[in-house]
């Protein structure tokens, strides 16, 4: 397969990846609320619709890994995903939607790990730069974030379900165009051991690596959490937190569309520890309050403290596992870092913001902190980057 190729049908699947998450993720709780469901019940089902991803995301790539066929895994999940969401559309009472919410986001949990694995692999492959396919899914979040948000302000809030469904069945029909498993080079065939598994995450250079990255990536569990009643709080208005959010996105977007660059200057280590120094740096500001303008160059650090570390785990997992567990590990990642840690700090955010307020902040500058320190320690046990085991 030609490399323009490759990018474009990656690029195409991440233009519509993120879509149905961007609707769903701010707009769910109004449609629980339009189907007359209590604020509890409401809660419980975003709640659980979040913690089943800790399962969905293993068992999902695990089976890429041991039947070796990712791309099969993938477009089973994707239009699974979209005949759950279809359903719930149609159900009613707590029950029904909660097993119907909790199946749909099981499928699509294991979409995100596996189509970043495929994407760095094969932009190694090929030669091309990973950041340039990785923007189109900042860009579909945010997309459907501003489209549904204009669109529910001329259809009902029932309408939401159906939103998320279509931009599910988008991403399922790209699916199709997929590259298949054989277009790029395989690892060994090796069987695939959950021994195996627990001997490569369970060392102590790919321990501190969990540990860096996924604390300095839940450190925004207090921006997504209480960051926009921050911005009230602090006098703005909707529209220019509106703003702020996508000033952060736009600069997400910008870095990369040059990884390449950073990652040949930095390597993969350097860049979390740049990444998360500099989350850092951005929260530490944040609290201080400072005035719009400033705020709005800090908000463009998203580059650095999402961006760069995730610039740098994806490479960092490329580098170190190999690659018939590559699935299964960047799935156990993904379940650490955006499923136990950054789900942590959501929870703690609310308690933490109503005793601190502002100076909560300082609490996740700590923890990025930490992290970036870890960051140097795994620089100092392994300062270069080997092969892995296998491609």
């Amino acid at each position: 397969m030609p490399s323009r190729h490759f990018t474009f049908r990656l690029s195409l699947f991440n233009a519509v990846l993120f879509l149905g998450s961007g609707i769903l993720l701010p707009f769910l709780p109004l449609w629980l609320k339009d189907r007359g469901l209590p604020d509890t019940q409401v809660t419980l089902v975003v709640g659980l619709m979040m913690a089943i991803r800790i399962i969905g995301i293993p068992a999902g790539t695990f089976v890429a890994d041991l039947t070796r066929r990712r791309r099969t895994v993938i477009v089973f999940c994707a239009f699974g995903s979209t005949l759950c969401y279809l359903l719930m559309a149609a159900m009613t009472g707590f029950w029904p939607i909660l097993i119907c919410g909790m199946l749909a986001a099981a499928l699509m949990a294991p979409l995100v790990p596996l189509s970043e694995v495929l994407a760095i692999e094969g932009s190694a492959h090929y030669g091309i730069d990973y950041g340039r396919i990785r923007l189109w899914a900042s860009l579909s979040f945010l997309a459907g974030s501003l489209g549904a948000g204009l669109l529910l302000e001329l259809i009902p809030v029932s309408f939401v379900i159906l939103l998320v469904a279509a931009a599910q069945g988008m991403g399922a029909l790209a699916t199709l165009l997929l590259p298949r498993d054989e277009a790029l080079p395989a690892a060994p065939a090796q069987p695939v051991h959950v021994a195996a598994v627990m001997a490569t995450v369970g060392s102590v250079s790919v321990v501190v690596f969990l540990l860096a990255a996924g604390l300095g990536q839940a450190s925004h569990g207090f921006l997504y959490a209480v960051g926009s009643l921050y911005f009230v709080d602090l006098g703005y208005s909707k529209s220019v937190i509106g703003l702020l959010w996508a000033a952060s996105v736009l600069a997400e977007v910008l870095m990369f569309a040059f990884s390449n660059r950073f990652y040949r200057a930095l390597g993969s280590v350097r860049l979390i520890m740049l990444g998360t120094a500099l989350a850092a740096l951005r929260w530490t500001a944040t609290g201080l309050a400072p005035p719009l303008a400033a705020l709005f160059l800090i908000q463009t650090l998203h580059a650095a403290s999402f961006g760069l570390t995730h610039l740098g785990t994806m490479h960092f997992i490329r580098e170190r596992v190999p690659g018939h567990i590559r699935n299964t590990v960047q799935g156990l990642y993904s379940v650490l870092s955006g499923g136990v840690l950054l789900s942590g700090a959501m929870w703690i955010s609310g308690p933490l913001y109503v005793h601190l307020g502002g100076a909560a902040w300082f609490v996740m500058a700590a923890g990025a902190a930490l992290a970036s320190a870890l960051a140097v320690v795994l620089w100092r046990i392994s300062p270069r980057a080997p092969a892995a085991a296998d491609t």
